[in-house]
This record gives structure tokens, C-alpha cells and sequence, in this order.
């Protein structure tokens, strides 16, 4: 929407500079001054009509971000889960483990120690950037240090 209102915003001042330059000893001078008044209240119309868009679009962005869990308040209710859980209502919890799960896989059958869940994949944007862990796979540095007391 912000570039449609620029373009009407660029329309509404040509329009305006024509009717400016207009010649009033022209003969055709009422009908063309007419026309482009006409054309500029219309554009005033679309104008108002995009602001409304766009400020009702903003508001939609701002709302959405809002219900959206940042990583700074997921790590906020880890630190005090077990104080928050607790004072929820069921509604509530429901809402939470759904913003901070994103898969579960069940085995199709318990297994014989007991076990039923495969995995659970947790949607937790704390940490930001890849993570590089290995084991044997990539190279490591290795310091030995002895230590002797005097």
C-alpha cells in the first residue's frame, strides 16, 4: 500500500500543477479546469482509501508480532516455568506448548521398555545462529595441561 500512496500522493501534485498552469484565457478553460478538479477530488478519495488500508494493514503486522513468542519471552517462561504452568488455566497451557513444540512422533506401538514418544521437536528461536557441534567429524584443538603441586 505505501507505494500506491506515493504514486497517488505524485498524481495528486501533477494534477494540481496542471490545474496551476492552466491558461483562464483559454476557450476550453471551465470544462479542462473542471475535468482536473474532478480527477484531483477522486484522487483524494484513493488517498484517503490507501491511508486506511495501510494503517489497518500496519496494525495487522503489529498485532501478529505481538502473539508471536519472541526468543527473549520463551527464554523468560523457561526460567519461570514451573511457577507459570501451574498458574494457568488449560486454555493456556494448550497455547504455550504449542508455541514451544512444533513436532511430536509417536511410535505406532509401545516399545518394550516403556516408551512411546520417538522425538519432540521444540520451537525455541533463542539461539539464533547454527550451532557447529562434533564429536569425530570436524576438526578439534586439544591443550594438555599438567598440573603439579608445590
Amino acid at each position: 500500500y505505501e507505494k500506491q500512496l506515493r504514486q497517488a500522493y505524485s498524481t495528486k501534485s501533477k494534477l494540481i500543477e496542471e490545474i496551476d498552469s492552466l491558461d483562464p484565457d483559454d476557450r476550453h478553460y471551465s470544462r479542462r479546469k473542471s475535468d482536473l478538479d474532478d480527477r484531483l477530488y477522486g484522487m483524494y478519495d484513493k488517498i484517503e482509501e490507501l491511508e486506511s488500508l495501510l494503517i489497518a494493514a500496519r496494525a495487522k503486522k503489529q498485532a501478529i508480532e505481538a502473539e508471536k513468542l519472541t526468543g527473549d519471552n520463551i527464554y523468560k517462561v523457561l526460567i519461570y516455568f514451573d511457577q507459570l504452568y501451574g498458574k494457568m488455566n488449560d486454555r493456556e497451557k494448550r497455547q504455550l506448548i504449542e508455541e514451544l513444540i512444533s513436532e511430536i512422533q509417536i511410535y505406532p506401538e509401545r516399545q518394550s521398555n516403556g516408551q512411546w514418544l520417538k522425538s519432540i521437536k521444540f520451537r525455541l528461536p533463542i539461539i539464533e545462529e547454527d550451532m557447529n557441534i562434533s564429536l569425530d567429524n570436524e576438526q578439534q584443538v586439544e591443550t594438555v595441561v599438567l598440573l603439579s603441586q608445590e
